[in-house]
């Protein structure tokens, strides 16, 4: 008498997989989602300074409902240097980050500053502990010559919303975790790093270029010498490059900034190289209520838009001030950020902000 045998489903699978695997010598599965290609590796030394301002810079948050200092110039350095390793033929660092002097003969040495940071919440979603955040970052870096020979400066600038989580701090816990917030600090120096790191390729193929046009050289001579770009002006011997001049203006023109009072900025934009430049773009960094006067009236980086060999510009960019209470020093740093070419250096405005009359007479 035989016995019935019944297979279930799970048992014809698992005998269906066993075969296959029995008659291929090699699987090849397929890859889940896209994996990020590799970047190519730039045949450049590079040493970083990090000002100690920059390294002990920390910013309060009010995380999981206690206070947290977000490590922000620690974790840029940590995140430029991880990288830059990744990017150059070698990179280092001076003290306190490494024990580097100067820059490498055959290299650069790129001085990194923070000129603003943020972490601003702007929404909640759903629950207290879900929330939405603006994380601005505004770094300068300046590129030297083994000589120490300022060659170039560009703005960096990050600003992006994010989502964050950071669970309230229950009875039963003992600890919050942050890490979150920290890794949305990371994520904004990255894309600085790669940003700074774009530049480089340009920096060589406009010192070559000046190079082989006005720079002799002897048979003895191992690299061509390089060639200085000023930071003020933005020139080089060749590559798109501008100069600008800036202008703040007042409503009512007494050369005095008040609460409320609408303000204009012009902007006089030349190109002064034999090559067009598909777009220009200000950006304005400073004393938030300047700089809020103007990114309230139009999104940071504001565009300029393409310019032809010599053409000159100007723009002119609005905005208001908002009431202040009492007076206080604003500074206004202007910047050109150019989609080829290197960045001129920057402007810095400085005006007094007094309350308006109308609320100075309300308050009393």
């Amino acid at each position: 008498m035989c016995r019935k045998l019944i297979f279930s489903p799970f048992i014809f699978l698992l005998a269906s997989i066993l075969l296959f695997l029995s008659a291929c010598d090699k699987i090849s599965l397929p890859r889940l989602g896209f994996e990020p290609e590799e970047e190519p590796q730039l045949p450049l030394n590079v040493t970083y300074a990090f000002p100690e301002s920059l390294l002990q810079y920390t910013y309060s948050i009010n995380a999981c409902g206690l206070p947290y200092a977000i490590p922000v110039g620690d974790l840029i350095a940590r995140t430029f240097m991880k990288v830059g390793m990744n990017r150059f033929h070698t990179v280092q660092a001076e003290p306190p980050v490494g024990e580097a002097t100067g820059a490498p003969p055959d290299g650069y040495r790129i001085v990194l500053a923070l000129s603003e940071f943020a972490f601003d919440p702007v929404t909640r979603t759903g629950e207290e502990e879900n929330y939405q955040a603006y994380v601005d970052m505004q770094m300068q870096a300046t590129y030297e010559d083994p000589q120490g020979t300022a060659l170039a400066q560009s703005p960096l600038i990050y600003h992006k919303k994010v989502n964050i989580w950071t669970p309230a701090l229950s009875g039963q816990a003992s600890s919050c975790s942050t890490r979150q917030l920290d890794a949305k600090v990371e994520n904004a120096a990255e894309a600085l790093a790669r940003d700074m790191i774009s530049v480089l390729p340009r920096l060589e193929t406009s010192l070559q270029k000046n190079t082989s046009t006005g720079v002799a050289s002897s048979p003895a001579q191992t690299k061509p010498a390089k060639p200085s770009i000023s930071p003020e002006t933005g020139r080089s011997g060749a590559g798109p490059s501008v100069q600008y001049r800036t202008k703040l203006v007042d409503a009512n023109r007494n050369l005095s900034l008040e609460g409320g009072e609408a303000v204009v900025l012009l902007i006089e934009t030349t190109n002064v190289s034999q090559t067009p430049i598909p777009s220009a773009y200000v950006e304005l960094r400073g004393t938030p209520i300047l700089v809020d006067a103007f990114k309230r009236v139009a999104p940071l980086p504001i565009p300029l838009g393409s310019f032809q060999p010599g053409e000159k510009r100007t723009t002119e960019i609005r905005g208001r001030l908002a009431r202040v209470s009492e007076p206080l020093q604003g500074e206004l740093i202007i910047g050109i950020i150019l989609s080829e070419g290197l960045p001129p250096g920057t402007h810095t405005i400085r005006a007094e902000i007094r309350p308006s009359s109308g609320l100075k007479k309300s308050s009393q």
